[in-house]
């Protein structure tokens, strides 16, 4: 025999009914009677924490970057572009989606956390904190070279949003003025490699420019060793930019992007430049590298400024948060 036992209330809650109600339960269940009660309960949702990497409550494509271009970080702008591009029926469902995720973090969430301050005003959203990434950094600490094999390099994913053709551009730019010397790394792979490669060689610059592909772990820290100015030329508005971190911890100065969460993560441990122009990128780097004392003096910087990114700070950050958001409950 089965036994469905509706009460209005239960157990833990007091009283007659409840008193009742659980007698009869374990009565049934005593004498082999399988017994499930429904009763009342008061709702109680779990915690919820949103962590925001990308911009997913601000846009649709939800990175502000679409068929290797900007696109716009706002919802209403977001749907207009899109429904352009893919139609009005397509754009609408989408934009659907994109207000229930909006909703969501306004509404839904305890806490939102932002990756960076950067992150907070460009999406500033209701019970909000800001609190970093933990990067797993310290393996980085090995590639802190004194002598560099090549004077700049690039470590990342090889796609047309990392700026890698702007870092090129930038290098040939720096090769024309000064007309022989310094050499780039290109660690890191990608769908963009092959249009890299052929830009490389339409400047006439393949031999001052070695690929080496992707590379992780020991691999990875040892080809960091190789290389001497970091050079991350994101064109879209990074979030945040843990590889500048991974380089800070490597002893390396770096030339970064100014919009988006690079220049906060870098601070006066590096230059930065307009996102996408190569001049002004090429003016960074032939400034290092005629001045060995200021290369020096950031890379000191870097190794300071890494350990205020050691990543149990932010572990310590977000276990505190958890605490507090339960004990609000």
């Amino acid at each position: 025999m089965k036994v469905l036992l509706y009460s209005h209330a239960f157990h833990p809650s007091v009283g007659g009914v409840e008193s009742v109600s659980m007698s009869l339960a374990e009565g049934f269940i005593a004498n082999g009677i399988e017994c499930k009660v429904v009763t009342h309960s008061r709702f109680s949702r779990k915690p919820f924490v949103w962590v925001h990497v990308g911009y997913q409550v601000a846009c649709i494509d939800g990175l502000g970057w679409v068929d290797n271009a900007p696109a716009p970080l706002t919802p209403m702008a977001s749907v207009r572009f899109h429904a352009k591009r893919s139609g009005w029926p397509w754009a609408l469902k989408q934009g659907l989606k994109l207000a229930v995720r909006r909703a969501v973090a306004t509404m839904a969430v305890d806490r939102n956390v932002a990756i960076t301050q950067w992150m907070a005003q460009a999406l500033p959203l209701p019970r909000q904190v800001q609190i970093y990434n933990p990067f797993p950094i310290a393996q980085f600490a090995a590639a802190d070279t004194a002598q560099p094999e090549f004077e700049f390099f690039y470590m990342g994913r090889l796609v047309q949003e990392k700026g890698v053709e702007v870092l090129v551009r930038a290098f040939a730019e720096v090769l024309r003025r000064r007309g022989r010397g310094p050499r780039l790394l290109m660690i890191g792979d990608g769908t963009a490699r092959p249009a890299i490669e052929a830009l490389v060689a339409e400047l006439g610059v393949a031999d001052a420019i070695a690929f080496v592909g992707r590379r992780t772990g020991t691999a990875l820290v040892e080809e960091v060793g190789r290389g001497g100015i970091g050079i991350i030329p994101s064109v879209w508005y990074e979030p945040m930019g843990g590889v500048a971190i991974e380089l800070m911890a490597a002893g390396k100065c770096l030339i970064v992007s100014a919009e988006g969460g690079l220049a906060e993560c870098v601070g006066d441990a590096g230059l930065n430049f307009p996102n996408g122009d190569h001049i002004a990128l090429a003016d960074r780097m032939q400034l290092l590298l005629a001045d060995p004392a200021r290369q020096a003096s950031l890379s000191a910087l870097a190794r300071q400024r890494a350990q205020t990114f050691m990543p149990e700070r932010f572990v310590a950050q977000y276990i505190g948060l958890l605490r507090d958001v339960i004990a609000r409950r």
